[in-house]
């Protein structure tokens, strides 16, 4: 559009320049032809040069010895002999135009420099004539508008500039209109925006000024605008973030500070706290990865969240950890909504991992009690709950990992049965106290656990694993060590779990233990995981037969076996073997 009207333009100055050209050369041969006149008409020659030097500024010179030549020829032919007055007018309309062509060029130079300066000004910028009519549009204002400059031209300002208040329910002033009525400077406030032609919306900060003539006289207004939506957005994250915790969405500790503040006064009371810990995250962590704890503690907080009532404050303490604060609410209604959490959570269906909170109550009744002292007091009784549940939580825990690590690979399930048939029948042979043979059966299911991080690919995989897959594969006794080291009732399991790839020689990992510094329980581990992957098909191997399996376990007594379990499942254990 916009190079359709320059061409429209410059046809029209084209026909101007055309017919005056044609006029003047008419009145040069009728005065100096017909009626001897040879200096007035050639006044006119000055016209069409500088209108043909403002529009078709690299034709005036050429123009210029035209009509010098044309008056010259025309006075040759009026008088029959040259003289010197029109060569030497001939000589001032070219010095005429040269003049008119550096003037031009001078000004076209400062114009284009005032386009170059405020196309690259990265506010937008529009000004207006006295009739609110935009008389000019940067680059940028284009982009924030919408407008093109060619069509945005002599339309009403409020037509190109679509003002709001962020808020709908409020009006904001017209920064043109103020301007015109003060005939001063004006601000915007920081909840404006504008909405352009195709829809979009902008928070915007601006400023109007009036734009004064040489005399001081307002010819019209300016507007400088920048989108500041980025940033508005980037300040409403900070803001939120100094009083939410960015996981969950709750308020977090700082704010909990600010809430106790606000609500520990009589107005308040009974004002009871509840505390919540989240049970076996770390284990969740370790055996699925962060990502889902962290889905463990969002989902945790919503339900929360969830259960809360108007003037509740649920705020994430930290870690895994939460405090809900309810004014107004006695001991019992805080129990009763403990219960009703609780009862959420059980029904949830939280994966993986499993959703089970501890929960600790107290309440304040009266400003005699200090804040703290209730404090500690719902604290103190959500550990309490979380020893208690603690045993039943990490073995729904556990269950949750083995179930997921056999819904991975079935040749995992089929190797811990056989692990815990031929451990449990050496702990037999050895004569294991109770505690040892229940302590071995655990460790023999478990042993493997620290597979549940290793892919399918890798764990199905047909052929030699690669330098990087071993690598994966030789991490799991210290991934299953970490996961099931989570109370010290756990830590003669996680012990076993961490040292049952080593060998009796030290050359096994993660840690290169020798002989007896392997705890006993892992060496009879090693024997029974041995033998039945070796009788075992696998994806990489062929089974063996039963006597050439015993026979690598009887090479390898001394080894990578302690001779003396590897002995006695040689000698005693194997002849009394079911087919498993």
């Amino acid at each position: 559009m916009e190079k359709i009207q320059v061409t429209i333009n410059g046809q029209i100055r084209l026909v101007l320049v055309s017919l005056c050209l044609i006029t003047i050369m008419f009145v040069a041969v009728y005065f100096n032809y017909y009626r001897g006149i040879d200096v007035v008409y050639t006044h006119l020659f000055y016209v069409v040069i500088i209108m043909v030097g403002i529009w078709f500024k690299r034709f005036v010179i050429q123009l210029a010895i035209f009509l010098g030549i044309f008056h010259i020829i025309l006075d040759y032919l009026s008088n029959g002999f040259l003289l010197p007055a029109p060569i030497l007018r001939g000589f001032i309309f070219l010095f005429v135009a040269a003049v008119v062509y550096l003037l031009t060029s001078r000004l076209e130079c400062t114009h284009e420099n005032l386009n170059r300066i405020l196309r690259s000004v990265g506010d937008g910028i529009i000004v207006v004539d006295l009739e609110k009519k935009v008389t000019l549009l940067n680059k940028v204002a284009e982009d924030l508008t919408g407008w093109p400059g060619a069509e945005a031209l002599g339309k009403d300002f409020k037509e190109v500039f679509d003002l709001r208040h962020e808020n709908p329910e409020y009006f904001i002033l017209n920064p043109v209109d103020e301007v015109l009525k003060t005939d001063l400077p004006y601000e915007l406030t920081n909840h404006a925006i504008i909405t352009s032609r195709n829809g979009n919306h902008f928070h915007i900060e601006d400023s109007a000024t009036p734009v004064k003539d040489t005399e001081g006289i307002t010819t019209g207004v300016v507007l400088i605008f920048r989108d500041v939506s980025q940033r508005k957005a980037q300040n409403e994250k900070i803001e939120f973030l100094s009083d939410h915790d960015e996981l969950t969405g709750l308020y977090n500790r700082h704010f909990f500070k600010k809430a106790c503040e606000r609500l520990d006064n009589a107005d308040y009371y009974p004002l009871s706290i509840i505390m919540g810990d989240v049970n076996s995250l770390k284990m969740t962590n370790d055996a699925f990865g962060h990502l889902a704890g962290d889905g463990l503690l969002k989902a945790a907080g919503e339900i929360m969240n969830q259960c809360c009532g108007n003037g509740d404050v649920l705020v994430r303490w930290g870690g895994d950890e939460f405090v809900l604060l309810l004014p107004n609410t006695d001991e019992q209604t805080a129990k009763k909504q403990v219960q009703m959490m609780n009862e959420a959570m059980a029904v949830s269906q939280a994966e993986p991992g499993i959703l089970s909170v501890s929960f600790g109550w107290a309440t304040k009744y009266s400003n005699a009690e200090a804040f703290i002292d209730i404090f500690k007091k719902a604290e103190n009784l959500m550990y309490k709950n979380k020893l208690m549940m603690k045993p039943e939580v990490i073995a729904k825990t556990v269950n949750t990992i083995m179930a997921s690590l056999f819904q991975k690979s079935e040749t995992e399930k089929i190797h811990a049965d056989g692990v815990g048939y031929y451990c449990k029948r050496i702990a037999e042979a050895m004569a294991l106290s109770a505690k040892d043979m229940d302590t071995l059966r655990t460790v023999s299911l478990l042993h493997d656990i620290g597979k549940v991080t290793v892919e399918k690919e890798i764990l199905e995989k047909t052929g030699k694993l690669t330098g990087e897959e071993w690598k994966v594969i030789k991490r799991h006794p210290e991934i299953g060590y970490h996961i099931t080291n989570t109370s010290p009732d756990m830590a003669e399991i996680a012990s076993a779990i961490l040292c049952h790839h080593e060998r009796w020689d030290g050359t096994g990992y993660p840690k290169g233990l020798v002989g007896e510094q392997i705890p006993v329980l892992s060496r009879i581990i090693a024997v029974g995981a041995a033998y039945d992957t070796i009788l075992s098909q696998r994806s990489y191997k062929q089974a063996w037969l039963k006597d050439d399996a015993l026979a690598e376990i009887r090479s390898q007594a001394g080894f990578q076996f302690d001779p003396q379990i590897a002995a006695l499942f040689v000698n005693q254990v194997a002849d009394t073997l079911d087919d498993v």
